[in-house]
Parts: C-alpha cells; structure tokens; sequence
C-alpha cells in the first residue's frame, strides 16, 4: 500500500469531513461555474481554471458570462464570501489542492466521425503539472464508456509518476444539470458516483454531501457512470424525435399534436410524450454518436438525429408553403438559443433555422432577449411579412398584441405557445397543426 493511499483513506477524508480542503474546478462554463459557486457557498475553498481571459474577468468581478438568474445570485454569494478565486493558469493554484474537478466539453469532431478530446487533453496535461499524490480528481465531463479506463487514467499515470487508485483516487461523476436549473439541481440530484475503488467512491460520496447531507449517492462503475449520463440523454433525445414524428403526422391528417398528446398524457400512467419543436443543444444532440457506431441493431439514434436536424428545414418548407417565394419578405425570428430561458447558441436549430432562410433570399431580423447582439423585439417586428416564435422564451408568452399592432401577415408558432384566437385577422400556423 502507498503512503498516499493511507493518507487519503485518512487524511483526505477527514478533511473532507471538516470541510477542511481545497478544490481547483477546470472548466468554468455552464457546467463549472455552476458546481464552483455552490462548492463556494457550501463554505469551502474553491479555486477556477478556465483558459478564456475574459470569463476570468467576468467572474472575478461576480458577473456570469452567461445567461442564468440562479447562477448569478450564487456567483455573487461565492466570490462576495472570498470563497472563490479564478485564475486563468493552473500554475497559479498548484499548491495545497486536495480535490481537481474536470468539467470541460467533449464535442464531437469537425466531420461528426468521432470525439473531440482536444479540450479533456489539455485539462490533463494541467492535472500532471500538479502533484497528483494524495488527490481526488473527478470526471464531470460526458464521455463514451471506457474514455476513463482506456485514455483518462493512462494518460495520468504515463505523465506521472503516480498509480492511480493507489497515489491518487478517481470517479466519473457526470453532470446531469438542465440549463437554467443548475443551482438547484446540484443540490437536489441524486449524484451518479463511479469510483477506481471504494475508496474514491466514499471520498466522492462525501464530498457531494457537503452540498446537501440528504443527497442520494448512486454507485457504479466507471464505465457504468460514463454510460449512465449517455442513456439519459440519448433517451431524451430520441423521444423528441419521436414526438416531432407524431406532429408531422398529425399534420398529415389536420389534427392538432399538442392537443393529442395532452390526450394521451393525461392520466395515464404510461405515457409520457414530450410536447413536439426543436431538439438541440451540446449535449443531447451529439451524446447520441458516441454510441451510435457501436450498436449491435444500427439506426435508431442516427434516424432520430436526422429527424431533429430536419425539422427547421420541414418548417421553412411549411411557410414557403403557405406564403410563396420568400424572397425579400422580411421574416422576424424571435428566438435564437436552443432552449428556452437560455442564451446557449451552440448546435441551436434556431441558428440553422435563420442560415435556411437566409438561404432563400429573405431578410431575416432576429430578436432573443438573452442575446444582445440581436435586434429589439420593436426592430425585429417592425413591417415584418412573417414572424416566427423559434424559442419558448418566458419573454415571448405575451406578446401576441405586440405582434398584431405590427400587421404581419402570418405567424408560426414552433412550440404551440398561442391559441389561434390571439391573432384575428392574421394567418396562424404552428408546427404540428398547420393552417388554422
């Protein structure tokens, strides 16, 4: 038995018991600012590593880079409490870290053949910079099952001189956190833990509880905690495609999908069908291809992939349509992020949404009150031929007169958001009915 292995099955726990260490989380974007701040709060050192300079500045001055009313009240509690440093150099925080939290992205290659390590290689080769012996390190990251055991844990052994489950402990932790709901659901979500040995397993255990000592503890494997975090999404996914399916064809035969899958829903305890519109985001769009090559009956997940892709082109194909060449019409697109209540551009079908309309000479003017770089909601409205609620936003529930004082022609509602009542006058369309 190592020296460190007797230190961390002593030294290390109790520390962690105490409350007494220090944690250096790498990545601070929506998945690791989020943990730091709560680390932060839950009156423990937490110190953040993120390459880009002008996060760091934002976030040592308490502001969040990014859209999230829970997080910016945390980040100020955090940073206002001096429990919580940035630094853009993990050289700067080398010394005295007990515990280092990886949260960076694993997206997928430019071709989509593959994964991009690029990001988790360069927070490795942070890692080995510091003394791996008597640590804790936690994987948050999404990965493909055996990324830890066939990539992680080699790497940080041949960098170093250290044996892992021996000088130093690991667990794949993956985040499951919505956007939006991270504060709450770091402390509320029972935590997926899959340790080398039951000694990471308990150090982990221990650690997440200083959140909250009523959070329920999962254990697994570390494959098994890899694979876990995929299952959840890829199974989210492919029920949106299914439920996107089932508004074309209720379109087909001029039904309303919104109004049968609430059918459907209501009361009955096995059914639980998502309401249909666009499926994107980093994670649930792409989480599907790391499996996807490898499946015994090949398909499903790619069809599902296909099917969300295609949706904002089945749209487009709706308008045109109804409303003839689009050429020079001005098309007001109100929403941009992927999800609602989010300022998350990245694989938006919102995004893809406007490059296609572009594409058929339209003047496309885009309105998303958590992105500033795009218009007002008045410039976007303002003489527009069409408009388009591309995303749920809170924002975009009451402005059906708003839209109706600036006399469009048609509106299409992609999330079912309005009743056709709200717009005498006014062609309504919505994605799962159509014409009404």
């Amino acid at each position: 038995m190592s020296i460190y292995e007797v230190d961390l099955n002593n030294s290390l726990l109790e520390k962690i018991k105490k409350k007494e260490i220090n944690i250096a989380i790498i990545g601070l974007g929506r998945v690791g600012l989020p943990l730091a701040s709560v680390f932060a709060n839950s009156e423990l050192n937490v110190v953040g590593v993120d390459i880009d300079q002008k996060h760091i500045e934002l976030i040592s001055k308490a502001k969040s880079p990014f859209y999230d009313q829970q997080l910016q009240i945390s980040l100020e509690n955090a940073i206002n409490s001096g429990n919580l440093h940035v630094y853009n150099e993990i050289s700067k925080i080398k010394n005295n870290i007990d515990v280092i939290i990886v949260t960076v992205g694993t997206p997928t290659t430019a071709d989509n053949t593959g994964v991009d390590y690029s990001q988790l290689y360069s927070a490795l080769e942070k890692i080995c910079s510091v003394s791996l012996n008597g640590k804790l390190i936690i994987l948050r990251s999404t990965m493909p099952p055996g990324t830890t055991k066939d990539i992680i844990i080699p790497f940080l052994e041949s960098k170093t001189d250290c044996k892992c489950g021996v000088d130093f402990m690991l667990s794949v932790c993956p985040e499951r956190i919505l956007e939006g709901h991270a504060i709450k659901e770091i402390h509320d979500l029972p935590e997926i833990v899959g340790g080398v040995n039951e000694l990471s397993n308990e150090l982990s255990a221990e650690l997440f509880k200083l959140i909250n000592p009523e959070k329920e503890i999962l254990y697994t494997t570390i494959s098994g905690a890899e694979l876990a975090k995929l299952f959840a999404n890829i199974y989210r996914y492919i029920n949106f495609a299914l439920s996107n399916e089932f508004a074309i064809w209720a379109e087909r035969y001029g039904l309303d999908a919104s109004e049968l899958i609430r059918i459907a829903n209501y009361k009955y305890p096995r059914s639980n069908i998502p309401r249909p519109g666009f499926a994107g985001g980093p994670c649930l769009s792409k989480d599907g291809s790391f499996l996807d090559n490898n499946t015994t009956y090949t398909g499903i997940i790619s069809t599902a992939w296909k099917l969300n892709e295609g949706i904002p082109q089945y749209i487009v194909n709706n308008i045109k349509n109804e409303a003839g060449n689009l050429f020079n019409k001005k098309i007001a697109v109100l929403g941009l992020s992927f999800k609602a209540n989010s300022d998350d551009l990245r694989s938006s079908p919102s995004v893809k949404l406007v490059e296609i309309l572009k594409s058929t000479g339209a003047n496309v003017v885009v309105h998303d009150p958590h992105v500033k770089s795009t218009f007002s909601l008045d410039e976007a409205l303002n003489s527009a031929d069409i408009v388009i609620i591309a995303t749920n936003h809170n924002e975009f529930k009451e402005i059906d007169n708003t839209i109706l004082k600036n006399g469009c022609k048609l509106v299409y509602d992609v999330w079912a958001m309005y009743d056709e009542t709200k717009f005498p006058g006014i062609k309504y369309m919505r994605f799962g009915r159509g014409t009404v």
